[in-house]
């Protein structure tokens, strides 16, 4: 039985070009149709009065979109987690951002620290109103490497207060650290092949782990049935990272053509950030050691998707919010416009949060596009943002959201 018909202007995130007069059905689940209205038979389906019909109006169909980078971090104010946060008030504080990363049209995610394990089962379940989570556990780094936060503490302390990271050394504790995040439920892993911008004890361009640890980590990964992201910021870490095996590349911010073309070789996908580094060049009051780190990471960052997108690069959508005054989650939506801003075209931007974003989380299958078969994860806003990308940016311009069929948010009259 049709539970679910929506009509109207219909991007479907595979097409480079939208149906005007387009139609999705639902049944269950899933999509049971997806194209031009005059295609539809609807004698071919039943419906009865059950049958909900909504139009779109001005507004857009799409496939629900993907965050393939962010951080439940929870409430700020609970306490950091390098000294030692009250995780349950962490915890609960990512339980309501859930909620507005869903408003925002974000019907999936990738989530980079180990309250995404509590998260994602919540969800499935049903006790929890959220997007479908792919939990990453704690992020893995060296000592004096991007994630030790916090150089007053010991790595035995800070590996068993920080619920964000674990802090691993030599090639064996590099599997150790592996292991224990698939034993957390894990379904991916993400480390630190580089220093970053929020870290006080190391550079950009630091190369953070040896060719024996990187490598570690990516064999075990992969007898997991599953793989690594690595942060890199800098050109030489994101080589080496490559060169190991590990072909998903968070934020890319200064990248050389020898990486580009590596990429390319290994059809590695490059995930974006944009927004979230745009956005911190401009914040006032930033410690002397951070804003040296920021105000090139912008320009550097622009110049690596022009890139990647003249190789021939698959990106897809990250944000790295999380929730704070810079990076709220009704803004997640914010990575679209930015994308646009560094020169890709509205629909590469759409593609990279949607079809792309579910190649990068092994979810193609499922998701990322409207097509029949594929599970009903579908949002409709307000314009169209081929002419408007700014309708994907918050979530005001948001009017419904489904997933797997279920109806989250509808706010259409």
């Amino acid at each position: 039985m049709i539970s679910y018909i929506l009509k109207g202007r219909l991007i479907d995130g595979i097409s480079d070009t939208p149906i005007e007069n387009g139609l999705v059905a639902v049944e269950g689940s899933c999509i049971v149709y997806a194209g031009a209205e005059t295609g539809f038979d609807a004698a071919a389906f039943d419906t009865d009065n059950s049958t909900t019909l909504l139009d779109a109006g001005t507004g857009t169909i799409l496939p629900g979109f993907i965050d393939c980078h962010a951080h439940l971090f929870g409430d700020e104010n609970a306490g950091s987690f390098a000294d030692g946060k009250i995780f349950g008030d962490q915890l609960l504080g990512a339980a309501y951002q859930c909620g507005l990363l869903l408003d925002a049209g974000f019907t999936s995610l990738r989530d980079m620290s180990e309250n995404g394990l509590y998260l994602s089962r919540a969800v499935e379940r049903g006790i929890l109103r959220g997007p479908k989570i792919m939990p990453g556990g704690k992020i893995l780094g060296i000592t004096s490497g991007h994630v030790d936060m916090n150089p007053s503490l010991s790595k035995e302390e800070l590996n068993r207060l920080d619920h964000t990271s674990r802090l691993v050394d030599g090639p064996w504790d590099c599997v150790q650290g592996v292991r224990e995040q698939f034993r957390a439920g894990a379904k991916f892993i993400k480390i630190c092949a580089t220093g970053g911008v929020s870290s006080p004890t190391d550079r950009l361009d630091d190369v953070q782990f040896s060719p024996e640890e990187l490598k570690a980590i990516a064999d075990e990964a992969k007898r997991h049935h599953s793989y690594v992201c690595a942060h890199c910021t800098g050109y030489e870490g994101t080589y080496q990272a490559l060169l190991s095996g590990i072909t998903c590349i968070e934020h890319g911010v200064y990248l050389t053509q020898r990486e580009i073309d590596l990429m390319k070789e290994l059809d590695a996908t490059l995930v974006t950030t944009l927004a979230v580094s745009l956005g911190v060049a401009n914040i006032p009051g930033l410690p002397e050691w951070m804003e040296k780190k920021v105000k090139t990471c912008a320009a550097a960052n622009v110049k690596t998707i022009e890139m990647a997108r003249k190789a021939g690069i698959r990106i897809a959508l990250g944000t790295d919010f999380s929730n704070s005054p810079n990076s709220p989650y009704l803004e997640n939506g914010k990575e679209f416009a930015a994308m646009c801003r560094a020169g890709m075209t509205p629909m590469e931007a759409i593609k990279a949060g949607t079809a792309n974003a579910a190649h990068l989380l092994w979810e193609d299958a499922n998701t990322g596009c409207l097509t029949p078969g594929k599970l009903a994860d579908i949002v409709i806003v307000d314009g169209n943002p081929l002419s408007d990308i700014s309708c994907l940016t918050h979530a005001d311009h948001v009017k419904m959201v489904m997933v797997d069929g279920e109806m989250k948010k509808e706010n259409l009259q």
